[in-house]
């Protein structure tokens, strides 16, 4: 048994105080929750409040008195109109509605009838305290978005009916685990406006289905429900006729009339003076209906709708577009990853904003450009307030009710802060295992050459790498059930040098016929001094010049090593893939699949990642979302690895934190032609930026030294177009984003 019908006869003198309790968990919860000792815990009356924009409130704060303006005594309130929400039950005030265009916290300067609503219900039994679970959304319709659908299957239900039922669900659970009593009293509907081409039969049958299924889902059959006209402009007669016949035809729907009501626009939307009114005649019409029938609830009518989806989040550190679906080389052997692509959306133009582990994670985990943040390098001794005020991206989702958990190298230390997360996995030897008779650079050239790059075909069993350590913790994560929404994030160490991978995985390629990376022997002679000299300052020894130096076949040696460590990685997440859709979770989560940066191998004469190059900065990034209309498509948008954060807010349908510097490109998961008109930004140390067009590449170093490539004959970026006179208004186009995207937010 889930839901608990509980009556008491009201006195004449005094409105019914009780028509329905219900609690959103198993009966276990229930049996606990009828335990908890008389006189500890608080009863609240619940009161459920839906429907368009005047529910949602536009009256306007500014409008009221002083003592209008006060919290209300004994009543508290739930909110959430998504992706916004309260922060679980507050105290009620005015300011809890969205108006159009708010981008601001609540409380909000506006409020909607729950004002006068609570005020007349206290006055009328002061010894009653009331708790208002509020889902409502302007611009929303009765036909689509608020659509009842069948009992018992989501995706047949308007996503606003959807989220209506999941909020109560979310209410009622935290008034449950707090220790409290509650009683679900009746509905307050006002909606209409959206639906004023409906005919009178049409709308009529809609808000009746609605409000029998509403009763369905909350458990009491005749659940008193009141229902609110809108505006008499002229233009809704026919919903208004409705809504009459609605409470006329039913003893237990009362109906609130609009009549003598204003507006503060052109016949829409109440003004804070109606706004109290029709609080005030909610409470009137709700304490005329009949006290309802006491009943009993199978547990199946409630849960319309699963918890938010849940997100599965692996990052991969260096790899670039060695991989089959972007077509960096033709001998990349990674069929996991490229089924993962036909299934999603490639991102086929993605791009780092720091071309560095630390930096980069440290911007996508948080939303912010290097600028915000100050970290372009391998430490957090730069970060500015901004980075340690952020809102990092685990915490964010644990704040949002998930349960967050994490393995590998997740930040450039893994899992960053134990705090951020509800669980860590084990800790692996990272980047290791080392190669066993040593670093090849080190062993010859020692501190000559900076960049140490070294590989080795380990014996090695399986399941003894870290990667592989990294996907059977996932694998175990998947198996077992959670009672809330999961953020899962796994980060793989490989390809990042070392490049050692177990035997069988170098086994897969024939090292004297790979396909060698195209490198130009002059390449920076068109490069700006600064930019040479990144490359050419690294130490004695450049890493080009080291492996020409090692051996003439070392350079093929490192291209095997790391097309066998990119395989190692493709295995170990088709292993968790494979998983996941095979799990309870297979069609309720969000993947989201990137690698930090990328990786040269040679080109520009550079190895490893830092530099404001293609080599450097394109990331793969991968997205899979149910029911995405543009799964197995290819994007061509230049997103960046900024764009995460905010994407996936838009996608669990959650308020983001204040300063997110990235866009959502939840419309390109369902259009990846879909416009889009931002470019990627790319820093590389304070004052030096590329930006990445569809076409172009642009490059302004810190001296005022550019670079310019055409990507659309230049893929290699060979030919350095920036001192050519008739580029200048693409420069200047390019050069603009930089000035806009760096501002202080």
């Amino acid at each position: 048994m889930l839901g608990h019908i509980e009556t008491v006869q009201p006195k004449a003198t005094e409105m019914p105080s009780s028509f329905s309790a219900i609690s959103f968990r198993a009966a276990v919860m229930f049996a606990c929750l009828s335990t908890h000792a008389v006189g500890l815990a608080d009863h609240h009356d619940v009161y459920l409040l839906a429907g368009q924009s005047n529910m949602d409130g536009r009256g306007q704060i500014s409008d009221l008195s002083k003592e209008q303006k006060q919290s209300t005594s004994d009543a508290i309130i739930f909110y959430r109109s998504v992706p916004r929400e309260s922060d679980g039950w507050q105290t009620l005030a005015p300011g809890f509605s969205v108006p159009p265009k708010y981008k601001g916290d609540l409380p909000s300067p506006t409020f909607g009838p729950e004002i006068g609503f609570a005020r007349s219900m206290l006055n009328a039994n002061p010894n009653q305290k009331l708790a208002l679970i509020k889902g409502s959304k302007g611009g929303t319709s009765l036909r689509a978005d608020w659509k009842p659908g069948v009992k018992g299957d989501p995706k047949s239900q308007g996503p606003r009916y959807c989220d209506f039922i999941e909020t109560i669900r979310m209410a009622t659970k935290q008034l449950s685990d707090r220790g409290d009593q509650f009683t679900i009293r009746g509905l307050l509907w006002h909606q209409g406006e959206s639906d004023s081409k409906s005919s009178t039969d049409l709308y009529q049958r809609r808000l009746e289905e609605l409000i029998v299924r509403i009763r369905e889902d909350v458990g009491v059959p005749d659940l008193p429900v009141v229902v609110g006209e809108v505006f008499d402009n002229g233009k809704r007669d026919n919903v208004r006729a409705a809504i009459q016949a609605v409470a006329a035809a039913s003893s237990t729907v009362g109906l609130v009339s609009s009549e003598g009501t204003t507006t503060w626009d052109p016949g829409t939307h109440f003004d804070a003076r109606s706004q109290l009114l029709l609080g005030e005649r909610y409470a009137v019409a709700m304490s005329e209906l009949p006290t309802p029938t006491p009943a009993t609830v199978s547990s199946t009518s409630v849960r319309h709708r699963t918890d938010r989806p849940n997100v599965l989040f692996i990052t991969v550190d260096d790899l670039n577009d060695w991989v089959g679906c972007l077509g960096g080389n033709p001998d990349a052997q990674t069929p996991n990853l490229d089924r993962f692509a036909q299934q999603s959306v490639l991102f086929n133009n993605a791009h780092c904003q720091v071309a560095l582990c630390y930096a980069s994670r440290a911007s996508f985990m948080t939303g912010m450009y290097a600028s915000k943040t100050g970290i372009y390098n391998n430490s957090s001794k730069s970060a500015h307030d901004a980075y340690h005020r952020a809102k990092q991206m685990p915490v964010w989702f644990g704040e949002s009710g998930y349960r967050t958990m994490c393995m590998g190298k997740i930040y450039h230390n893994d899992h960053g802060k134990k705090a951020y997360w509800d669980e860590i996995g084990p800790k692996t030897l990272r980047w290791g295992p080392e190669p066993p008779n040593g670093r090849q650079f080190a062993k010859r050239f020692g501190k000559d050459a900076q960049d140490s790059l070294a590989w080795a075909a380990l014996d090695i069993k399986k399941g003894g790498m870290p990667d592989e350590q990294i996907a059977a913790w996932g694998i175990e994560k998947l198996d077992q059930e959670y009672d809330q929404p999961f953020f899962l994030s796994l980060g793989f160490y490989k390809p990042h040098t070392p490049m050692t991978a177990p035997k069988r995985y170098f086994e897969q390629f024939d090292r004297d016929s790979l396909t060698l990376p195209n490198v130009l022997e002059n390449d920076l002679d068109d490069v700006p001094e600064i930019g040479r000299r990144w490359v050419l300052d690294r130490s004695k020894l450049i890493a080009e010049e080291a492996v020409k130096q090692y051996s003439p076949t070392y350079r093929r040696e490192l291209v095997h090593a790391y097309h066998a460590c990119v395989a190692l990685i493709d295995d170990c997440i088709g292993q968790v893939l494979r998983k996941l859709d095979n799990s309870l979770y297979a069609n309720n989560t969000i993947v989201v699949l990137c690698s930090d940066h990328g990786w040269h191998l040679g080109e520009k004469n550079h190895w490893r990642k830092w530099m404001p190059w293609e080599e450097s900065t394109r990331s793969l990034l991968i997205v899979r979302t149910p029911d995405a209309a543009g799964s197995g498509q290819v994007c061509q948008r230049t997103v960046g690895l900024i764009d995460i954060y905010p994407t996936l807010a838009e996608l669990c349908e959650l308020s983001p934190p204040d300063g997110l510097q990235g866009l959502s490109f939840q419309n390109l998961l369902d259009n990846p032609n879909g416009p889009w008109d931002r470019p990627a930004l790319t820093s590389t140390k304070a004052g030096n930026h590329t930006v990445r067009s569809d076409r172009w590449r642009y490059i302004r170093y810190i001296d005022g030294s550019e670079e310019l490539y055409d990507h659309d004959v230049d893929p290699n970026e060979w030919h350095n177009l920036a001192n050519d006179p008739s580029m200048n208004s693409i420069k200047k186009q390019h050069a603009e984003w930089i000035d806009r995207l760096t501002e202080p937010n």
